[in-house]
């Protein structure tokens, strides 16, 4: 079986985050960047980002198995810890600029 790519999303937990970031919260939210590195670092992880308004952010991996995108999300620290919630979603790059 080839590689597939999946979507997760993730949206804030607590209603006000769009408006502060809790200290602790912040805590959590640079591990998760870090654990997103990393995933970038390995090819896992092909994109990530927030929406500069804070409703959601996207992680796009790249994969062996359906399980193995669902075991990353959950690991990814803004799930684990309860500052984001997430949806997983099997997608597809149709279109992918080169980066210069």
């Amino acid at each position: 079986m080839g590689t597939s790519e999946y979507i997760y999303l993730i949206r804030p937990i607590r209603p006000e985050f769009r408006e502060k970031v809790l200290e602790s919260e912040l805590e959590i939210l640079n591990t998760h960047f870090a654990y997103l590195q990393k995933l970038v670092e390995t090819g896992t992880c092909l994109l990530a980002g927030p929406c500069l308004d804070r409703a959601f952010g996207i992680v796009v991996l790249r994969v062996d198995t359906p399980e193995q995108a669902q075991e990353i999300m959950e690991n990814d620290p803004a799930i684990k810890f309860g500052v984001m919630s997430a949806e997983l979603h099997p997608f597809r790059v149709a279109l992918l600029a080169e980066q210069q």
